[in-house]
């Protein structure tokens, strides 16, 4: 094992996977693998060997368990899953020249529009999640509902990399952090927008 596969991080390779997906190629095969992934959500990994011939060639050997899922490919298989159902209806890769990085919270603040009850209330009970598995089925059901907005978008490579360390101890750290943006800015804008209708009614 190469001292390179070592130390790739795992939003390094979920980059490189969407990349290799995408290469020219691979074109003639990616509706149907990503059709795989789609097909999978739902089913644990263990059960679904037509994904992987898909992914287990794109893992570095450092992130192959020895008979047991290891974080990592528990992560990046969620991760495709979302990203799986993101490409429905299109091939063009999200984000191949994004240059910062953007987390979960980021990406559905863009659709937290007037009535965000629903989905205020989904993305709080996604954070009080007390498992892995209860947080990804609550991220699905999130996410089908951001697709439909055409605003939703998602760094594919940061949620990869934070599912895998909600797994690893960092769980808290991650929440948090989706929630500092997912509520970034709300309650000034509400009072920028308290203060202009303070200053309507003054001058009319």
């Amino acid at each position: 094992m190469s001292e390179e596969a070592k130390q790739k991080s795992v939003y390094e390779v979920m980059k490189e996977i969407l990349w290799k997906l995408h290469r020219p190629e691979e074109q003639r095969h990616l509706a149907r693998d990503l059709a795989a992934f789609r097909n999978s959500i739902g089913r644990d990994y263990e059960d679904v060997p037509e994904v992987w011939p898909i992914l287990l060639p794109l893992l570095p050997e450092a992130f192959l368990g020895n008979g047991t899922l290891t974080q990592e490919e528990k992560a990046i298989y969620v991760a495709l899953q979302l990203y799986a159902v993101s490409q429905q209806g299109t091939n063009k890769m999200p984000y191949e020249n994004r240059e910062s990085r953007m987390n979960m919270g980021a990406s559905l603040r863009n659709i937290r529009g007037m009535d965000s009850l629903a989905l205020d209330r989904r993305f709080n009970a996604m954070l009080t999640s007390s498992t892995f598995e209860e947080f990804a089925y609550h991220l699905r059901q999130i996410f089908k509902l951001g697709r439909s907005k055409n605003a939703f978008a998602v760094d594919f490579p940061s949620l990869a990399s934070d599912l895998f360390w909600y797994q690893n101890g960092k769980s808290q750290q991650v929440c948090l952090n989706w929630a500092k943006e997912y509520y970034r800015n709300s309650h000034i804008d509400e009072n920028e927008s308290t203060a202009v209708a303070d200053s309507s009614e003054q001058t009319s």
